[in-house]
């Protein structure tokens, strides 16, 4: 099963023109979101999985220019590893914190800076 989806990706990236290596760096980094996201759902897991694989290709370009990674596999399977974790992580945070607590985090940090 694996190998046919491995091949279709390949495939549809050939066929689209698409940056191979890109495309196979995003496809190895969702798979492993996927094995590794044991307390989700099957239907979630694939639907973050397909997510996490269009977002790691494309910010590789982004990635490219802003950080000292330029190869185009390992840049996408960096992000297709980690954003959905990191925005999972990120919604609950906003949705536990209170107005208060990130006013004084900002004011904290801007007095800082100065």
């Amino acid at each position: 099963m694996a190998g046919a989806v491995a091949a279709t990706v390949g495939a549809a990236a050939w066929l689209s023109q698409l940056d191979p290596g890109a495309v196979a760096g995003a496809f190895a980094g969702a798979v492993t979101f996927a094995l590794t996201s044991k307390d989700t759902a099957l239907l979630p897991r694939i639907i973050y999985a397909l997510v996490s694989l269009v977002v790691g290709y494309a910010a590789v370009p982004d990635v490219a220019a802003l950080s000292p990674i330029q190869s185009p596999f390992l840049a996408a399977f960096i992000v297709s590893a980690l954003v959905i974790q990191v925005t999972i992580t990120a919604l609950d945070r906003i949705k536990t914190a209170s107005v208060k607590s990130i006013w004084d985090a900002l004011v904290s940090a801007f007095r800082k800076g100065n």
